[in-house]
Formats: structure tokens, sequence, C-alpha cells
């Protein structure tokens, strides 16, 4: 049955005439002469024809009309963007340090503070807008593009980033090694309208090299074009079914002399009066003799092919079906596990991936910020409930202070010198500086003992005279 579904709906179509989800733009325009060397921007995918006429969708039109492909990528995209973004730097004794711009200083910032300022406060956009709008484009697209804002007002020379829609690159020029030349941005939405050329080294090109054929990634939507295909043809030949409900469910038998004017007017009678949702259960009132059909939309077969192109679309991009509210399956246990496995397998990859960009082409070109690191934490995202943060809290108490643990939970740290800014051995819950040599823990104890041994020289049997008298 699923397969003469199919095979139905390939054939023919439900919706008259050709409707596109957006149009076709494969780079910009250039003579045949230049199309050697570069590399295809932008795609599309190939729908389920209607009535003979081809049909297609953008990755933009997918995005927004798939309610699975919408959800898993701004999913992504809003835990990705609400990831705290560190900058660290290695003392001398080779250790990490955490380095703040928004700590105030007293003379101007070093170039360390300005890479966490400029990655903090991207141009003209909040941080949060500014890596969702570039993991959507990166996850739609397989690419997205940030601008290097140049300046002489920090000693990097570099004064910000700015956003680039990917959509608006029209050409990705390629070397003789495969890697970008140089990037023609469009300036606004016309397709056909000026350009400006910026080079490799002005941008951070995220999904740069991932593909090894081409200098831009391919869009990971392409691996489920047939699904995605399916999918929407599936949903025309529902909506097609509820708004001509009267054709698909019955049809009126005449006798054999009708005339062309009597059919219309029937057909149009019955377009009118009774077809549409809105128009269900109407009395029908007719000449001819009504004949009721058994098809109908609402088999298991079109039900399971909906579930499958949904699990597909969270497949490609590794979000589990619970993460996206499908519950088929999920069960307290497993939806818990499943989202740690999610932050790691899903999230964790993407931030390699942003840091690892980052780094390369942003922070190691610049001689002032080499050994400075860019680092996305995922601690916030695999924060268990309170409960369980109390127990973990307990079992770190020899690895960290209490100051660093109420850190942690957003409280303000107690100051208490040797005593919260120290861990503290688990048994018995002293703290380490205590056993100190020196320390004043260690001379208060001295002096109690020195106490104890002199009261036992007193009184061996531990009682007063008087009291051993009677």
């Amino acid at each position: 049955m699923l397969e003469l579904l199919i095979a139905a709906i390939l054939g023919g179509g439900a919706v008259a005439g050709a409707q596109y989800l957006g149009s076709k733009r494969i780079g910009a325009a250039k003579p045949a002469g230049d199309l050697r060397g570069s590399s295809t921007v932008l795609g599309h995918i190939p729908l389920v024809a209607s009535k003979g006429l081809q049909r297609y969708a953008t990755y933009r039109g997918i995005f927004l009309t798939n309610p699975w492909v919408y959800s898993a990528v701004t999913k992504l995209a809003q835990d990705l963007a609400r990831l705290p973004t560190h900058v660290y730097a290695l003392d001398e004794a080779g250790e990490r340090r955490r380095v703040r711009s928004d700590v105030p200083t007293r003379g101007p910032r070093s170039a360390a503070m300005q890479l966490d300022w400029i990655l903090h406060h991207p141009v003209g956009l909040s941080q949060f807008a500014f890596w969702r709008g570039l993991m959507i484009d990166r996850l739609i697209y397989g690419n997205a593009l940030a601008e290097i804002i140049r300046g002489s007002s920090t000693s990097a020379g570099i004064e910000g980033l700015q956003r680039i829609r990917w959509r608006n690159v029209a050409w990705v020029e390629e070397d003789a090694d495969g890697l970008p030349l140089y990037y023609e941005i469009r300036k606004g939405k016309n397709p056909y309208g000026t350009t400006r050329r910026i080079g490799p080294d002005d941008v951070i090109h995220f999904g740069r090299g991932v593909d090894p054929e081409n200098p831009c990634a391919p869009s990971p939507l392409e691996s489920a074009q047939h699904t995605i295909a399916l999918y929407e043809a599936v949903v025309r030949h529902l909506k097609a079914y509820f708004e001509n409900a009267a054709r698909p469910s019955g049809h009126i038998e005449v006798d054999g002399n009708l005339t062309a004017d009597r059919a219309r007017e029937i057909r149009k009678m019955l377009e009118e009066v009774y077809a549409s949702p809105e128009n269900a259960g109407k009395i029908l009132v007719t000449s001819g003799k009504w004949q009721t059909t058994s098809e109908s939309p609402e088999h298991s077969e079109v039900v399971e092919l909906i579930r499958l192109s949904r699990e597909e679309v969270a497949a490609i991009y590794s979000v589990p079906p619970p993460v996206l509210g499908i519950l088929d399956r999920a069960i307290m246990a497993n939806v818990k596990e499943l989202r740690a496995q999610y932050v790691r397998e899903a999230v964790g990859p993407w931030t390699t991936e942003l840091e690892s960009e980052l780094m390369s082409q942003l922070v190691e070109p610049v001689p002032s910020w080499r050994g400075l690191f860019v680092e996305f934490l995922l601690a916030e995202q695999l924060r268990p409930d309170l409960e369980a943060r109390a127990d973990v809290h307990q079992k770190m108490r020899h690895l960290e202070s209490i100051d660093e643990q109420r850190r942690q939970e957003n409280l303000p740290p107690l100051n208490i010198p040797g005593a919260s800014d120290v861990p503290w051995v688990a048994s018995g819950a002293m703290p380490l500086s205590a056993f100190r040599e020196g320390s004043a823990f260690m001379q208060e104890a001295a002096r109690a003992y020195g106490r104890r041994l002199a009261e036992a020289a007193l009184s061996p049997n531990g009682h007063e005279p008087e009291e051993a008298i009677l």
C-alpha cells in the first residue's frame, strides 16, 4: 500500500499548479569560461512534480516549511549560542588562566582582553543572535561567514566581527589547492546587484575545507533530499484532500443524458457547498446519486512515512528524537541519558569546530594573540538537577574549594582565608591548609593539646582532688 501511495504521488501530484518554495540560486551569473575553479555556494532540492511541472525548494524554504528541519536546526543553534565563551591564557607556570574583558581596569585593555571583548561584542548584534544566526547558516547551507572588521583602534588591528548572511555570498573562487581565493558578497537581496570582494584572511569561514572536493561544505539537507521531497508531497496530498473533501470521498452518478452545462453546474454546486473541512457533514441535495468511495488518507502507511521522515531528519543532525519532542519510545530513564548524549554527541562536535575555526582563522594569525585559547563551555549544558549537584559538590570537596563551588551556583564567595578558598580533606572535613606547619590551626591544636597534658598531670584519674577524697 505504501508503494502504491508513493507511486500515485510521484505520478501526478495533488495540488494544481507549480508551487515554489524558493528560487534557484547557484552562484552568481557569470560567463561559462569563469565557472572553472569556482564553487557552488547555494543549492536546491528537487521536489515531487505537480501535474508534470517540476518543483524545487531552496534550503531556506525547506527550513521554514519542514517542522522537523526547523526544530532540529533551531534547537542546535540556540543551545550553541547560549554556551559561555571563554578566553584563556597560559601563565609562567603553564597553567591556564581565564581572561576577562568585563572586569574594570585602570589602563587600556591588554591584547588578550581585546580578544575576549571582540568575541562577546559582535558588530550590530548581541552575542546570542550572532552565534545563533551563524549556526543556522552552517546547519542549513553547510557554511557560515563572519567578516573580520579591521582598524587601528586596537593593538591587534581587529575591531570586531560582523556576520555575513550566507545567502549574500554570490561566489567563492577557489585556488589551485582547493582553498578559497576570494569571496564575492552581494549587497542586499538583489541577485543581480553589485558585489564586493573579500579575501580569505578577512573572514572566518565555518565549514571551509570540510568537503575534500570543495572549499564550501555541502548542506546536510542534501543527504535527506528524497525524504524531504516525499514528506512535502504527503503534506500537499493531505492538504489537498481536506481542501477538496467532496471529491476523494465519493462521486455523483447521473443519467446518460447529462449535458456539459449540467455537469459544470453540479460540479460547481458540490465545490461551493460541500468541499473544504468547514462544509463537512452537510446534507447533500442533488438530482444525481451519491456513490461513496473508501479512499482515505488516514491509513498507517502515511503515518509511518511521516514518522520515518522526522526520524531521518533527527539522525542527520545527530539529535535524539526525544530532544525534538518525539516521545514515541521515550521513558524517564532514557530521556535523561539521551539529553546528556545530545550535549556530548551533537553539541560537542560543533563546539570543537567553532573553537578550531576561531583559533586557525582569527587568533593564530595575530602575533599578539598567540598563546591564547578560545573555548565554549559545555559544563552548563551538562549541569544536573539540584539534588545531583549537591551530591557532586560533596564528593568534590577535596578537589574544589567552597568558594569555587559557590561560584558554580552563581553565589558570592565567602572569602574566608584558609577555609573557603582551599579544598577540604574528605575524611573529617578539615581544610588542607589546617595541616600546614605553622598554620593557625596547628598552633591552636598544639596549645589545646598542651592544656590537656597539663590537666592530666594534675589529676591523673580525671577528677578534682576534693572529688577524689569523697
